[in-house]
């Protein structure tokens, strides 16, 4: 019988032939034929387990409430506030609106194929791109729930060519693979679940070149995983490693015969693994040459060891409903715990793994090993930190638990695909149990003591319990179902479903149990995905799809302004649905939030007022100076939200036009726009002075931007000053702090070397606040900064002295103060301007600190600054600032629009003695510059300062010469051109560093694929017989060739039994001949004396006669041996080999007796003969 690939059976003689190294492939084109009959229904399995994670993930949806079945959307935490404008703007490049190169919507602007190549490279994102974008959320949720399926179908593929399960069961362990708690959780990040997607055909591939050296089944998903997501590869490539490790040396069926052959399989893999790179390196070099300008530097790793969790803790995390948290707030219940949740039937069979007989010990310990490795990563932080690229996460920590996942799911498999056949014992049962029992029941015990709160208690221990609810100002209670009880349960059903598997006698007993355990798998992982759901929406809550109406019609009003002024210009907005808003606007602006960041960029924000923190930056902060030098000229400002004109726009600012949008369903909205007057060009003639300041510092911003505009200026006469003695915009006035010492101490803190007037509330004090009293000292705007590097949240609020004595709030004209929102919020301290006021008005700045919100219980609130330079107010000198604002803009870059791209830009300056053509486009590889036609010369270099172990750029000596042309750095941030004097015109191209070589090794790769595709196709045997097997179904004559075969094989059999006992009878044979060559040439060796030349002759003929006798029989064993190896099954296998040992011994003995009768004569003759002589 033909080896069948869905059950997992080989026949003897396969088997035999495989284990004593024939050269007969794997896969034969009777296994193929014999599978595609048996499996007629097979690609209908494969749309199963496609469709069935599909369907529970939106049947989850649908009870979650998502539109259209309610109010909520898919959008939370990173995909509400990044990604979903990230496919907004991939949308508006791939549909001509924009490049997919660069991106002028980011930090000023940016390279773009860092932040695809990071959260949109995924195949995948098709979806988005193709459905319209009035209905891009539900695209996206489509986009999730189509990633679901695709995972269950990869698994699928895997578990019935790796693990030989049966295809009902294929889809029960692909469900469960797809269904873990990794996936549900991370639809909230959709970019990594191409991991848990990919990686079952890798490992798949993986196991092909190990096996027969099949190379494309592994560079290919690989290749495209890299692609699709830089971060998850990364992760994927450390475990390919790890795995080909364990399947080469425990778990493959392939025997080695020498180091030789290893060496090649480990070559074979090293080869495929360069072909991987080239196929995706035009993906990988912009990916990386993105995060190498902020990424890797986000955040200074602490390596010391430490352990994350207690083991036991990971009992709960392998049951149903397990969500914990996606938090990372070290030494609280609110870090997150690994998401290595795939399924009671998962859990409940590992234990099996390691008791069933028909698993071998290799693979035991092989699994084992491989589970330890990943356990202990998660466990030792320091190890935890390299798989996340030597950080530690921001959020949604274990980044790679999928992998653990994977090898649960299947080790599972592999228990399971051994039962046909095997019965388990009772003991293996009650053992299996035991186990599980006894871990929770040490849990349980012990869950107290672990952090977890009342709430997390009984979220883990009862089956039925009421959890309360929130959303806004609406709260209601929901029925859960507990971790513990609701997995043992399940549990229960599992043993008691794999117990009666294994003991069934029929086909169609075990198809029943099957959909039974497949419909109560089917119910479990759907419920836990809906729980999932509830549970991220209490901790981190999801967005109403009503919140994205205002976006949706965003184009509208960009599209009015752009047929009002169809320029190159930056514009921003005064409010906000979320951070990245100018994506989907297509506002050239300053907001952005990314992992993939400029750290200069956002650092020299910073420095000149606006709000950043970490990885972002946004429009708060805004002021004259920056905004014109930078180049806002419109914005966009709704007077009806809070944060509106009277506090974020200058009175210079002109009103334009105004137009309306949608802010919340069918509700209108207006919003006016607003022109700056005083806005430069995103690239004007400035001084060269301004490269003489190398940097801006980020302690005080006012002394930063007037520092900034007076160096372009030239008004900056002695650079050796410390500090230096700028022009004055921005004036400083005095201010008076006062507080109540009964409630508010004061007291010094050290920061690093920093020293802080740390303003503290007395513990148990709710109503502590900190006064700062200033008088105008010109009408119009004041504007007040805090310095600090100990940043915690204050409220600001604002009051004028009236002619009583009474300070009232402008807007109220009460004794309510103004809200002026908060500072220092999320660790940032942009410029606020207050006002306008009249000269000489006595202004009164109220900051309150908050009370203590219950999760910092008992720690007192603070307001810090720095000492003496903490509390920061100043005027704007109008004058002095129009005066040099309009030197500026005399010789700005004219760009030509006809011809001007987002990664093309091109106009005419005119450029005099002492000049450069400043930009206010941040520094980043990748830009071409071309001056009159002619490439320019690049002056930026980078250097090692002493002392410093990191490089920095900076200008090299060839910048400061006379006639110098060429790329310069200003600031160590933005990019800067020197230009002899005269007309020039002076374009820039950005490509994304890395691309052009990637392209180019793309195509190097695809030859090379091809290469090995034509070489495989013609030489691989696996191959050879995939293509025999094609032309055998074509011809109509597949079932005359399996009989065929079943035929040879039957009469195999039967001739392997008649050959072992020829080979035993003949070695019989060959012993006695040689038992009778011995006596006889024992008894020729007696008469030797007498006849010593006619002995001689004789021995001689008849050793002849016995050494062919001897050749014969070797020759027959050697060839029944031959014979033997191709069609005897084990058990003659064992029975021949003894055979031909014993033949073979026979024959030594023979042949040394033979020898030593020849040679005895032979002595005996001389001896005689030398007797003779004497005589």
């Amino acid at each position: 019988m033909a080896k069948s690939i869905s059950t997992g059976t080989k026949t003897a003689s396969s088997s035999s032939r495989n284990k004593i190294g024939s050269t007969r492939p794997a896969i034969t084109a009777a296994d193929i034929i014999a599978e595609k009959k048996g499996q007629k229904f097979k690609p209908l399995y494969y749309v199963i387990a496609f469709l069935v994670p599909f369907l529970l993930t939106f049947v989850s949806y649908i009870c979650f409430d998502v539109y259209p079945f309610g109010e909520r959307s898919v959008l939370t935490l990173d995909l509400n506030g990044q990604y979903i404008y990230y496919f907004e703007a991939l949308r508006n490049a791939f549909w001509g609106d924009g490049s997919i190169f660069y991106n002028w919507s980011r930090n000023l602007s940016g390279g773009f194929m860092g932040i695809i190549g990071y959260y949109l490279a995924s195949p995948f994102t098709f979806i988005v791109m193709l459905l319209p974008r009035k209905m891009i959320i539900e695209s996206v949720m489509i986009m999730q729930m189509t990633k679901v399926g695709a995972a269950g179908l990869t698994f699928c593929i895997y578990a019935q060519k790796s693990k030989r399960l049966k295809p009902l069961q294929s889809v029960m362990f692909s469900t469960m693979y797809a269904m873990m708690a990794y996936v549900v959780i991370q639809l909230i990040d959709p970019m990594w679940i191409d991991g848990p997607i990919f990686l079952p055909l890798i490992i798949l591939g993986v196991e092909y070149l190990i096996d027969d050296g099949r190379k494309l089944n592994y560079i290919i998903p690989t290749a495209i995983m890299f692609v699709a997501n830089f971060y998850i590869g990364f992760m994927i490539a450390i475990f390919i490693a790890i795995y080909f490790v364990y399947y080469l040396f425990f778990g493959t069926k392939r025997k080695f015969k020498s180091i030789e052959e290893y060496a090649k399989t480990i070559g074979i893999m090293g080869v495929s693994t360069v072909v991987v790179l080239l196929c995706s390196m035009f993906m990988i070099l912009p990916v990386y040459n993105a995060l190498a300008l902020g990424k890797f530097d986000f955040s200074v790793p602490d390596y010391s060891y430490k352990a994350m969790f207690n083991p036991i803790e990971l009992v709960p995390c392998l049951l149903p409903n397990q969500y914990y948290s996606v938090n990372v707030d070290e030494g609280t219940r609110f870090y997150g715990r690994p998401e290595i949740y795939c399924g009671v039937l998962t859990f409940v069979l590992l234990p099996l793994f390691f008791m069933n007989k028909k698993i071998k010990t290799n693979n035991k310990i092989g699994y084992g090993l491989m589970t330890f490795a990943l356990l202990f990563s998660m466990y030792v932080k320091p190890i935890n930190m390299m798989w996340h690229g030597g950080q530690d996460p921001n959020w949604l920590p274990y980044r790679y638990s999928f992998l653990l996942s994977f090898v649960l799911v299947s080790m599972a498999a592999e228990v399971f695909s051994k039962l046909d056949g095997y019965k388990l014992s009772p003991l293996s049962v009650g053992s299996s149990a035991a186990v599980i029992g006894i871990l929770t029941a040490i849990f349980c015990k012990m869950m107290k003591s672990f952090n977890y709160n009342e709430s997390k208690y009984k979220y883990v221990a009862i089956l039925p319990y009421k959890a309360n609810m929130e959303r806004g100002s609406e709260s209601w209670e929901e029925t859960w179902l507990g971790t513990i009880a609701f997995g043992m349960i399940l549990a229960g059903i599992y043993l008691a479903g794999v117990y009666l598997y294994s003991h069934s006698k029929t086909k169609k007993a075990k198809s029943a149990i099957s959909v039974v355990m497949a419909l109560f798998i089917f119910f479990e992982t759907g419920y836990n995905c809906y729980d999932s759901f509830r549970k991220i929406f209490k901790e981190v809550g999801n967005s109403d799809k009503s919140t994205y109406t205002e976006i949706l019609s965003a184009p509208d009003v960009v599209k009015e302004l752009k047929n009002y002024d169809n320029g190159f210009y930056r514009a921003e907005k005064t409010y906000s649905r979320m951070v990245n808003d100018d994506l989907a606007y297509g506002l050239k602006g300053i907001s952005h939030s990314s992992s993939v960041m400029n750290a200069k960029a956002i650092t020299f924000i910073e420095a000149m007022g606006y709000f950043t923190q970490s990885f972002e930056s946004k429009y708060e902060g805004c002021n004259p100076v920056a905004d014109s030098i930078l180049g806002f000229k419109y914005i966009l400002d709704d007077p009806a939200r809070s944060s509106g004109s009277t506090q974020m726009l200058d009175h210079s600012y002109e009103y334009r036009f105004s137009t309306s949008y949608k802010k919340d369903k069918d509700v209108p909205a207006t919003v006016d726009i607003y022109e700056n007057p005083n806005a430069l060009n995103i690239g004007y003639m400035a001084n060269q002075d301004i490269l003489r300041l190398s940097g801006l510092g980020n302690d005080n911003p006012f002394n930063s931007l007037n520092n900034f505009l007076s160096s372009m200026t030239g008004n900056t006469t002695d650079y050796s000053a410390v500090p230096l003695v700028p022009k004055q915009y921005y004036v400083p006035f005095d201010c008076t702090v006062k507080y109540d010492d009964t409630k508010v101490y004061l007291h010094d803190y050290n920061n690093n070397g920093t020293l802080h007037d740390c303003y503290e509330a007395f513990a148990g004090v709710d109503d502590a606040v900190v006064n700062v009293d200033v008088t105008v000292p010109k009408d119009g705007n004041i504007y007040m900064h805090l310095g600090s590097e100990m940043r915690k949240t204050c409220n600001v609020w604002v009051a004028v002295k009236g002619d009583d004595g009474v300070y009232r709030g402008q807007k109220t004209g009460t004794e309510a103060y103004d809200g002026y929102g908060t500072y220092f919020n999320t660790n940032s301290s942009p410029i606020v301007r207050m006002g306008p006021f009249n000269a000489g008005d006595e202004v009164e700045i109220r900051l309150t600190i908050p009370p203590t919100d219950g999760r910092y219980t008992g720690s007192n609130e603070y307001i810090m600054v720095r000492k003496n330079q903490g509390f920061n107010f100043y005027y704007l000198d109008e004058d002095a600032f129009a005066e040099d604002i309009n030197k500026l803009k005399e010789r700005q870059w004219n760009l030509d629009m006809s011809k001007t791209t987002d990664r093309y830009l091109v106009g005419d300056v005119d450029a005099q003695e002492g000049e450069i053509l400043m930009t206010t486009i941040p520094y980043e590889p990748g830009w071409k510059i071309e001056i009159d036609g002619e490439a320019a010369e690049n002056f930026i270099t980078e250097t090692k300062p002493e002392g410093s172990d990191k490089t920095v750029l900076v200008n090299d000596s060839k910048s400061a010469e006379a006639g110098a042309k060429g790329e310069v750095l200003v600031l160590g941030t933005l990019i800067g051109i020197r230009l002899p004097a005269g007309h020039h015109t002076v374009s820039m191209k950005y490509t994304p560093p890395g691309f052009n070589f990637g392209i180019f090794t793309l195509i190097l790769g695809i030859a090379i694929l091809v290469l090995f595709f034509i070489y495989d196709k013609k030489h691989n045997k696996v191959l050879l017989e995939v293509q025999k097997a094609k032309e055998i179904i074509k011809s109509g004559k597949a079932d005359e060739y399996l009989a065929e075969i079943a035929a040879q094989e039957k009469a195999a059999k039967k001739k392997g039994k008649k050959k072992s006992q020829l080979i035993k009878s003949k070695g019989a044979i060959a012993e006695e001949s040689l038992k009778k060559a011995k006596d006889k040439a024992e008894d020729i060796a007696e008469d030797a004396k007498d006849a010593a030349d006619d002995v001689k002759e004789k021995t001689e003929s008849i050793s002849k006669d016995a050494l062919k006798a001897i050749e014969d029989a070797v020759e027959v064993t050697a060839a029944e041996m031959k014979s033997a190896e191709e069609t005897v099954e084990d058990t003659v296998e064992e029975a021949a080999e003894e055979a031909i040992e014993e033949a073979a011994e026979a024959a030594q003995n023979a042949t040394e007796t033979v020898k030593e009768a020849v040679k005895k004569p032979a002595q005996n003759s001389s001896n005689n003969k030398n007797k003779k002589k004497k005589k």
